[in-house]
């Protein structure tokens, strides 16, 4: 029984424990899975805006800087010797201006480069004679788009010598006249350092691809390591798409242990390079937020062993004096007539209470009925419940009887009337039980005047009186009611 109460609750609380847990945790998943599908393309977007802008702001800055007298004063120099000392002192200007977090972009531009009106290099900043004299025509399409037009021009440009891939300003310097004398350019490298700083405005993480590998990326190294498999292998398709011009669409992978949702799309304002971007958002870290759903399988777990703990006590309270009583109730079946049940349980208490009744029936010995009155000591003198004759032990040593004949207590008895006599004796009954020390809860009123009426009028019979009232008396713990004869 015991198990059975257990294991009844036990199963309860798992079966709602594990659905809660199912329930709330694909809930949780699947209100995460939205949010990546429904920003990942707007954050995508939102890169793309914000590249543009920064490279809008790029562009003012350098063509601000060629204006500056500095940099237009390189080519009014005598002779070549001159002119390549101010390039190169005009150039490492231009660097620390961009350095300054007041003004620029707050950080070491990679290279800065002052070219004749050929595309030829004069000087670039942090060693003169770098480059000196090499055409850049060729190798960077917007130095020579900036010396046709006369006008300034963004794009990306990888220079092989420093193997860096360069976001790069160019903006023509002009003379005194008008005239195109040469260019400014200002590149700063892709790196790492940029794609994580991308990735703390977007939330997101970021990369940069060339047509051969990913160049930088937010990532750690080895995770890029495994998304550059990723990209330029089963995702080759997209990844092409992106470099081409076009925008891959919405992609999931997997790689190092993580599921990371994407798009990869062309990076703007590079028209003379194939360059795309990949903005990822990691939905396994995402997914972390399901976890707090494990809190249901702790209480579960909680809950089981409160189970275990309480269905073991309450068992135990239950089978113990059921145990008690059939042990008892086989003992007096053995032949132990004089054991009574005496079962300390308010569940089980009243039961052992019948069963020890039941036992008096059929054993002869008098019992207290419901009402908490005996059918022999109690009750006197009297007719045992249904008028026949009182037990012998219920005799008083005075006169041989318990009745009482006396003529003055006779009078004033049957001169009370006699609902006042009937509610006096039951309080006083009653009175006399509570200061024994015994529990009346039992005992009504109405049925303590039907009985006390009922064995009144089988005395008077017995006894050939006119009436028969009753006295209450204490004996030792016993409390009696005493008749006394009216003739």
């Amino acid at each position: 029984m015991r198990l059975k109460i257990i294991a009844g609750n036990v199963v309860a609380v798992l079966v709602v424990g594990l659905v809660s847990f199912f329930v709330v945790r694909s809930q949780i998943e699947s209100a995460v899975t939205k949010e990546i599908d429904a920003r990942i393309d707007s954050d995508n977007a939102l890169f793309a805006i914000t590249w543009r802008l920064s490279g809008i702001e790029f562009l003012d800055h350098v063509r601000d800087r060629a204006r500056n007298r500095s940099v237009r004063g390189v080519f009014a120099a005598l002779d070549e010797s001159s002119r390549r000392r101010r390039a190169f002192e005009a150039a490492d200007q231009v660097a620390a201006w961009f350095q300054d977090p007041a003004r620029g972009r707050g950080s070491l531009p990679d290279i800065v480069v002052i070219t004749d009106e050929t595309g030829k290099v004069v000087a670039r900043n942090q060693d003169i004679n770098r480059l000196y004299g090499q055409s850049l025509v060729k190798q960077v399409p917007a130095l020579s788009a900036a010396l046709k037009e006369g006008r300034p021009q963004h794009d990306v440009w990888m220079h092989a010598d420093e193997n860096k891939l360069l976001q790069i300003a160019v903006a023509p310097i002009h003379s005194q006249r008008g005239g195109v004398v040469g260019v400014l350019l200002v590149g700063y490298d892709l790196s790492n350092g940029m794609a994580r700083a991308e990735s703390k405005v977007l939330g997101r993480d970021v990369a940069i691809l060339t047509e051969e590998k990913v160049y930088s990326s937010s990532l750690s190294a080895p995770l890029a390591a495994k998304m550059q498999k990723q990209l330029y292998g089963e995702s080759e398709s997209s990844t092409r798409s992106a470099l081409g011009g076009g925008s891959s669409g919405r992609w999931s992978a997997a790689f190092g242990g993580q599921e990371y949702v994407g798009v990869t799309s062309s990076l703007p304002m590079t028209p003379s390079a194939k360059v795309a971007y990949v903005v990822l958002a990691n939905k396994t870290r995402k997914m972390e937020l399901a976890d707090v759903s494990m809190v249901i399988l702790l209480l579960m777990a909680v809950g089981v062993l409160g189970v275990v703990l309480y269905g073991f006590m309450i068992g135990t309270g239950l089978l113990r004096p059921l145990e008690e009583i059939e042990e008892g109730v086989l003992a007096v079946i053995n032949g132990r007539t004089d054991l009574r049940l005496d079962v300390e349980s308010a569940e089980f208490g009243g039961l052992a209470y019948r069963i020890n009744q039941l036992i008096n029936v059929f054993t002869g010995v008098s019992e207290t009925d419901e009402d908490g009155v005996s059918s022999g000591g109690e009750w006197a003198g009297m007719p045992g419940g249904a008028g026949g004759e009182a037990p012998a032990a219920a005799a008083s040593s005075a006169g041989g009887s318990d009745v009482i004949e006396d003529a003055n207590l006779a009078a004033q008895l049957a001169s009370e009337p006699e609902d006042a006599y009937q509610t006096r004796v039951y309080q006083e009954y009653v009175s006399a039980k509570q200061s024994v020390g015994e529990d009346v809860s039992g005992i009504s009123q109405d049925r303590f005047i039907k009985r006390l009426e009922r064995n009144a009028q089988g005395l008077a019979q017995k006894h050939g009186c006119r009436m028969v009232r009753f006295q209450v008396q204490a004996q030792g713990k016993q409390v009696v009611l005493r008749p006394v004869l009216i003739r």
